[in-house]
């Protein structure tokens, strides 16, 4: 939804406004769930690498904190999506997560649901970029 005085930007395709590239799902509780599976399928992870990992990959936009990637494991978890085992069980130490079956499907789906706007943002910021920079 347009809010008053903002300009639709973005290119082809769905439009979105500056609220919605920049606040918006790029922010919520999907891309850091796909950014998670999408690295636990590579190999297992545990919560501190992750956080690293999802600021390289940004360059350091996104940022993550412990208090929104411990608990997003644990909803994952608990949802069948990811598995977690303690690198010493007698310490809990590290806890490496996995991606399980239903987590391979679920990445899928929010992958899939993903990418246009992803795309749209990507737009957007070219636009921007071109429209200031020239």
């Amino acid at each position: 939804m347009q809010r008053a005085g903002e300009k639709i930007i973005g290119g082809a395709g769905p439009q979105a406004t500056p609220h919605d590239v920049f606040l918006g799902e790029v922010k919520s509780r999907t891309v850091f769930p796909l950014l998670i599976l999408h690295l636990v399928r590579e190999k297992p992870q545990y919560g501190n690498s992750l956080i690293g990992q999802i600021k390289d990959i940004s360059a350091g936009v996104m940022s993550v904190s412990p208090n929104t990637v411990y608990p997003l494991l644990r909803r994952l978890e608990e949802k069948g999506y990811v598995v977690g085992e303690w690198e010493r069980p007698d310490t809990r130490s590290r806890r490496f997560y996995k991606i399980t079956p239903s987590g391979e499907e679920k990445y899928a789906e929010i992958k899939a649901n993903m990418e246009e706007h992803l795309l749209r943002v990507k737009r957007a910021i070219e636009s921007l970029h071109e429209e200031i920079y020239g």
